[in-house]
């Protein structure tokens, strides 16, 4: 049975509160009653405008024209539109070529505006009516070209206005601000919400415990005020990933020309920086995208009510390299946390089959931290700490501007003069970025030992005071909160099957004080590489064990000597080597007892 289509279609959203898509679907209803056919509505772009083609590329039309094109729309079918205009209102010579590939596949297009039936029989016997579609779609097109110059033109008044004299271009503007009197003004409440989720991400909080705290809190994600279909239900990660990333808290508003609908829309010139109301620092900005950084490179994770482990993403298998998996063996005495090498778990050749249990770690980790010396470096910290986060946010603006670069790399091939003009102004700024980043990089080498691990130690020493204790939200804050830290001081936990885990501490550009713990032991060793022109710095290394046995002890040394931190001081324990070139020296028949 022949069957009827409709093509329903209008350019804005606003055009779906009147009556055009009523009054489109009420005219194919009543011409498919008149005949007797079977009509299928389901065709409808709406919201897309037709002068680019944007519905012949991706929407609702691209879809039927796919399925004339597979057979799937039988011949003399029909395809019912309020105008030709409605299928398109790009250039003559495009639109004509879409009508006569649709006549052609034995689709029979009706007008309703005018009447007219588009068909192969009719149009070889008589032509007029090419000539009505013909100046219908010129009419369609020169109607759209001169709309899109005016609106554009405005457009760009607009924007070099908002460039000028910082005017705001439209209402709309990001969700803590809103326009009164022409003038941005800042929405108190949802303004603290935002330095609130710049705050917790510097701090280490991911966006599932932003999400959690905020929906917990009863707080209104910012579009719970909209009259939408589907009303939101609470915060969600993807808001709170927009806002850290959103320039517009630093002011900066970048305009774009172009749509996503038309996926043409893209940047046009540099961002108007303090558009906007600025609401966050450019230094805490750039220092929540080294955070969200860190957090990549470590891996993120999914944490209960518990949290995850305090060690989380820094330990490495020593044999292979890979990083360790978490192994839930059940609830404590006989089960347990672990960790252990992935690629031994997924057996794919290491034989590290060793674990270690979290809980045991996460204690000595903590001893061994909460013993360093921090009271040396107090005097020099603030200047330190501020080069460790002046680094942190150069290379996080640069890692930004070789991003944009990369677009415009893209448009450029494009032959786009303003895109070729832009690459090159922004590669200028790179280089200019590069040599700040290598002079802050130096400056902060120069400050001896980051001091700023001062102030990160003395907050692991005060969290870590009563952390065994905490239950519920306190208990995670506070292990969030020590991770992030952990992260900042120790950069590598290594799992050695013989040698146990231990913390790896480079020599490079810090100076590592201990002191006595208050109690228990732990053992320690200055790992000195082999001398070679490539050869990696000199180590500490931390072994991971509170109160180790002899034999875990003499396990870790691996025969090079070591040290053992205890609340009564330091003992040494010299490698045998070094005893027996003792022995030569001084002609020592017999080993002196062994140090406890």
């Amino acid at each position: 049975m022949t069957k009827a289509y409709s093509y329903i279609r209008f350019s804005t959203p606003e055009q779906a509160q009147g009556d055009s898509l009523r009054r489109q679907v009420a005219k194919a209803e009543v011409w498919a009653q008149a005949r007797g056919l079977i009509l299928d509505d389901s065709h409808r772009d709406l919201g897309i405008s037709a002068y680019h083609g944007a519905n012949r590329t991706n929407g609702a039309l691209r879809s039927f024209l796919q399925m004339v094109e597979d057979g799937k729309i039988e011949r003399d079918s029909y395809l019912i539109v309020e105008s030709l205009d409605r299928l398109s209102r790009e250039t003559v010579i495009d639109a004509a070529t879409q009508l006569f590939a649709l006549i052609q596949a034995g689709v029979v297009v009706v007008t309703l505006s005018d009447g007219q039936e588009y068909s192969a029989t009719r149009l070889r016997q008589d032509w007029t009516p090419l000539v009505i579609s013909l100046a219908v779609m010129a009419r369609a097109h020169d109607e759209s070209r001169v709309k899109s110059e005016r609106v554009g033109e405005a457009w760009r008044q607009k924007k070099a206005a908002a460039r000028t004299e910082g005017k705001p271009i439209t209402p709309r503007c990001p969700e803590w601000l809103e326009v009164r009197d022409g003038k941005f003004i800042e929405r108190s409440d949802r303004v603290e919400i935002v330095r609130r989720i710049f705050r917790e991400t510097i701090e280490g909080f991911g966006r599932r415990e932003i999400v959690c705290r905020l929906n917990g809190e009863k707080k209104l994600p910012f579009k719970a005020g909209e009259k939408r279909k589907k009303p939101p239900t609470g915060w969600q990660t993807s808001s709170i990933a927009k806002i850290v990333q959103n320039r517009a808290v630093i002011g900066e508003y970048q305009p774009h020309t172009g749509t996503h609908k038309a996926r043409n829309r893209r940047p046009e010139g540099e961002p108007i920086k303090d558009y906007y109301p600025r609401i966050i620092p450019d230094d805490v900005f750039w220092r929540a995208q080294a955070s969200l950084e860190n957090r990549r490179q470590q891996t993120g994770g999914r944490r209960g009510d518990k949290g995850a482990h305090i060690l989380h993403g820094l330990a490495k298998c020593s044999a292979c390299g890979s990083p360790m998996w978490v192994v839930n063996k059940g609830k404590p005495p006989k089960g347990g946390v672990y960790l252990a090498c992935s690629s031994n778990r997924r057996n794919v050749g290491c034989d590290n089959g060793r674990a270690w249990r979290v809980d045991e770690l996460e204690e000595a980790v903590l001893l061994c931290l909460t013993s360093f010396k921090t009271q040396s470096f107090k005097g020099l910290y603030q200047q330190a700490a501020n080069n460790g986060e002046i680094v942190d946010a150069i290379r996080a603006e640069l890692d930004d501007l070789n991003r944009r670069n990369k677009v415009l790399m893209r448009l450029a091939e494009s032959e786009d003069p303003q895109a070729i003009a832009r690459f090159f102004e922004i590669a200028e700024q790179v280089k200019a970025k590069t040599a700040e980043l290598k002079a802050a990089e130096a400056e902060l080498a120069i400050s001896q030992s980051d001091p700023g691990d001062s102030t990160l130690l003395a907050e692991v020493l005060q969290l870590s005071t009563n952390f065994m204790q905490l239950e519920g939200e306190e208990r995670l804050e506070s292990r969030i909160r020590l991770s992030s830290l952990i992260r900042r001081i120790v950069p590598l936990i290594e799992c050695h099957p013989i040698r146990g885990a231990y913390i790896v501490l480079p020599l490079d550009t810090k100076v590592w004080r201990v002191e006595s713990p208050t109690e228990g032991a732990f053992a320690f060793q200055l790992d000195l590489q082999p001398r070679a022109v490539d050869a990696p710095p000199p180590r500490y290394l931390f072994l991971l064990k509170k109160n180790p046995t002899d034999d875990a002890r003499d396990a870790f040394y691996q025969g090079k000597g070591g040290q053992m931190m205890t609340a009564d001081g330091i003992k040494g324990f010299p490698s045998p080597n070094a005893f027996e070139k003792l022995k030569n020296k001084q002609g020592i028949d017999r080993a002196p007892a062994r140090r406890r």
